[in-house]
């Protein structure tokens, strides 16, 4: 008998004794091959072949862990807006990826609805977990609201505003984008830029999304060291995704900023074509920040720099936080946590303005 099929006996035989019940975490390769005496290559054919048996489950970092068979795994809904022609903004998008690999972990099955298709009732049969929403930036009247308020089950709202909790009293987790703003304007005051270009949405959705009003903009403007005055501003709807001749128009001022500052990275990269179409030099003569940490942005020419939320991480919190939901059901005021954020600085902001006179550069070398 070869090795590796021994390897494969051993294991599997603890397995379908019930020495190692479904959940079961296997010992890490180098413990398991020191006790049956195999190479690792060897382990890992039999530890393979476990796998495509569907006995076991392998993640990083969660290991290997012993699988339940599919008609007994504790499950999770998970309910987005998602249709199959998703806009690559969409947060859901990034989210996603964190729950299937926490779950994977958990050997937790995961199953998604659009939120058109949640049922008004779910059954108690213990068969289920809970749900996960991942719609935000609610008003009350939502139809979908309404059913996961109605709903006997935990819910957990992976992505929210800052208005949402009070507003749905649901747990939510969301990040604080109003200091995650403030971070990244930060990082560019630190590189030396004094005019800076912020593309926004329309005030009512910056209030809605990171609480700076169009009142309460200049002092925070100011607070980080900036001349309100001095400052630029492209606003956009919904549907505006034609800022280009707004965006020349101020890069042929006498005086033009030194930086975009972006609401997200998508319209951060869409600004990195334009000035590369315009022959441009980022971030010598104009540099770009994004804000999201879209997945893409690292791969750009040249790399963006950007306030990541970690999306993934967060679906990852969610999970946890609706296995934990025997500690919150109960409490009056639902639990809301602040996912971290990390200020990522790459080669499109890679350009420190430094000026001994006290006057503005123009970025070139």
């Amino acid at each position: 008998m070869l090795k590796r099929e021994y390897v494969y006996n051993e294991l599997a035989g603890r397995i379908r004794s019930g020495e190692w019940p479904p959940g079961h975490k296997i010992p890490a390769e180098p413990v398991l091959c020191r006790k049956l005496g195999v190479a690792r290559v060897t382990l890992r054919a039999a530890l393979e072949k476990l796998t495509c048996e569907g006995l076991v489950t392998r993640s990083r970092p969660g290991g290997t862990v012993v699988a339940a068979p599919e008609a007994e795994k504790l499950k999770l809904l998970v309910v987005s807006a998602m249709h199959g022609d998703e806009d690559l903004s969409a947060p859901a998008l990034y989210i996603m990826p964190g729950i299937e690999r926490r779950c994977l972990e958990l050997n937790l099955s995961v199953e998604y609805l659009t939120s058109a298709f949640l049922p008004e009732h779910l059954p108690e049969d213990g068969s289920c977990l809970g749900v996960i929403n991942l719609m935000a930036n609610f008003n009350g009247d939502e139809p979908l609201l309404r059913k996961l308020r109605n709903l006997t089950l935990p819910v957990v709202c992976a992505h929210g505003f800052p208005r949402d909790p009070a507003v749905t009293g649901l747990p939510t987790i969301r990040t604080d984008f109003h200091a995650a703003f403030e971070a990244g304007l930060a990082h560019l005051v630190r590189m030396g830029h004094r005019k800076i270009c912020f593309l926004f949405r329309e005030w009512d959705m910056v209030e809605r999304r990171m609480c700076i009003t169009e009142r309460s903009f200049p002092g925070l403007l100011k607070e980080s060291g900036l001349d309100p005055a001095r400052q630029e501003l492209i606003q956009l709807d919904s549907n505006d995704e034609d800022f280009s001749a707004r965006l020349k128009t101020l890069l042929d001022a006498p005086e033009p900023p030194t930086a975009v500052y972006a609401y997200s990275d998508y319209f951060a990269l869409r600004c990195c074509e334009l000035l590369k179409a315009w022959r441009l030099r980022i971030p010598e003569q104009i540099a770009v920040m994004g804000f999201s940490g879209y997945i893409a942005a690292a791969l750009q020419s040249p790399p963006l720099s950007t306030v990541d939320f970690g999306y993934a991480r967060t679906g990852a919190m969610a999970v946890d936080m609706l296995r934990r939901s025997s500690e919150w059901r109960n409490l009056k005021k639902p639990p809301v946590i602040l996912a971290p954020f990390d200020v990522i600085p790459r080669k499109s902001t890679d350009f420190c303005r430094m000026d001994f006179s006290g006057k503005q550069r123009n970025g070139q070398k």
